[in-house]
C-alpha cells in the first residue's frame, strides 16, 4: 500500500518533498531513494510524536497503518496538519471522533472507506438521478491471486475477530449481521453469481448520510476477476446497485468499477486525491479544520473523473 500511495503521488506531484516512514528504516530508505526527493524516518507507533524528532515539520500525516495508540493522529494535532487515516474499524472511530471534538485543529479525515473512497464516489454518482432511493447494495470483488501485505490481513483479521456481525441498514434501521443472513449473491462484472459476506464498511454510513436510502449493505467476495478470466490482469471490482424512484418510476441503476492494478494501486490512487483535496495541491482551496470523510472532499464525478484517468473502468 505504502509503495504505491508514494509511486502515485511522485507521479502526479514530481516536486513536492516526501517524508516516508517505516518501522523498518532500511526499507523506507530504499523506497525513499527510488523515489527521489524522499527521505525515510523511522516511526514507532507506540510513542508520541511517532517517535520522531521535536523539530521534525510536516504538512499532512497520511496513516497506511492502522494507529492503535493514535500517535499519528495527535502528531498531526500537535502540528496543526491534516491527517488522513484508512486503517479504522467501525467500531474504532470513537477514539479519533473524540480527539478531534476536543483538539479541533486541523482537518482530520476518517477514509476507511473501500478503496479510500472509491466505492462511495461510485454510490454517490449511481444514486444522483434518483428523487428518492431505497436501496444500495454494493459488492467488491478482491482477485484471489491479488497481493496484499500482511499487514493488511492483519487489519482484516483484528476488525472480523473484534466485531464478527457485519452493520447494514434495513429500513432505515442500523442492524448487525450474523449467521446465513451474512451472506448475499453478488453480479460480477462479467455476470457471474457469487456468494459474498457481508462487510462492515464505512462505505454504508456515509452513503446513509449522503443519500438518505433505508436499505444499504456491503458485501465482499475474493475470486478471480472477470479481467483475469478473459486474460487480463488481476483486478479488483466494484459492482453498485441502486433502487429507487427516477422520474415518478420506480428504477434500477447498476454502476460498476474495475481496476487492473489492484487493490493497492486503486486504494493508492484515492489516498493521493484525498491528499490532494486537504493541501490544496491542483490549486483549490484547502478545507477549514473539521471532521470529513471521502465524499466531503470530492463531488462523485470529479474523483472518479480522476481515477478512470488513474486506469479505473467506470460503466
Amino acid at each position: 500500500m505504502g509503495r504505491q500511495t508514494i509511486a502515485r503521488f511522485r507521479t502526479q506531484y514530481p516536486d513536492a518533498p516526501v517524508l516516508i516512514g517505516g518501522r523498518n528504516l532500511k526499507t523506507a530508505g530504499e523506497l525513499a531513494e527510488s523515489t527521489g526527493l524522499a527521505r525515510a524516518v523511522a516511526i514507532d507507533l507506540d510513542q508520541p510524536r511517532l517517535g520522531l524528532d521535536r523539530d521534525m515539520a510536516v504538512g499532512a500525516v497520511v496513516m497506511l497503518v492502522p494507529d492503535p495508540a493514535l500517535n499519528g493522529l495527535r502528531f498531526a494535532q500537535d502540528c496543526g496538519v491534516p491527517y488522513t487515516s484508512i486503517g479504522s474499524g467501525l467500531i474504532e472511530v470513537a477514539s479519533e471522533l473524540a480527539l478531534f471534538a476536543h483538539r479541533p485543529r486541523a482537518p482530520v479525515v476518517l477514509a476507511s472507506h473501500w478503496m479510500a473512497g472509491a466505492a462511495v464516489h461510485l454510490a454517490a454518482k449511481a444514486a444522483q438521478g434518483f428523487d428518492q432511493v431505497r436501496s444500495i447494495a454494493l459488492g467488491a470483488l478482491v482477485d484471489d491471486q491479488d497481493s496484499v501485505g500482511p499487514t493488511a490481513l492483519e487489519d482484516m483479521e483484528r476488525l472480523h475477530e473484534a466485531a464478527p456481525a457485519a452493520l447494514a441498514l434495513e429500513a432505515g434501521k442500523r442492524v448487525w449481521l450474523t449467521g446465513d443472513a451474512v451472506h448475499r449473491e453478488i453480479e460480477t462484472v462479467d455476470g457471474r453469481r457469487l456468494t459474498g459476506s457481508a462487510f462492515s464498511s464505512f462505505d454504508v454510513v456515509s452513503l446513509q448520510a449522503r443519500t438518505g436510502a433505508p436499505n444499504i449493505r456491503f458485501d465482499l467476495v475474493t475470486a478471480e476477476s472477470s479481467s483475469r478470466r478473459c486474460g487480463g490482469k488481476a483486478a479488483t471490482e466494484i459492482m453498485v446497485e441502486v433502487e429507487g424512484d427516477m422520474a415518478g418510476r420506480a428504477s434500477h441503476l447498476r454502476s460498476t468499477l474495475v481496476f487492473d492494478e489492484g487493490t493497492a494501486a486503486l486504494t493508492g490512487a484515492s489516498v493521493v486525491l484525498l491528499l490532494d483535496a486537504l493541501l490544496g495541491l491542483s490549486g483549490q482551496v484547502p478545507p477549514p479544520p473539521g471532521l470529513y470523510m471521502p465524499e466531503l472532499l470530492w463531488e462523485p464525478e470529479g474523483f472518479l473523473k480522476a481515477l478512470v484517468e488513474a486506469g479505473a473502468v467506470v460503466q
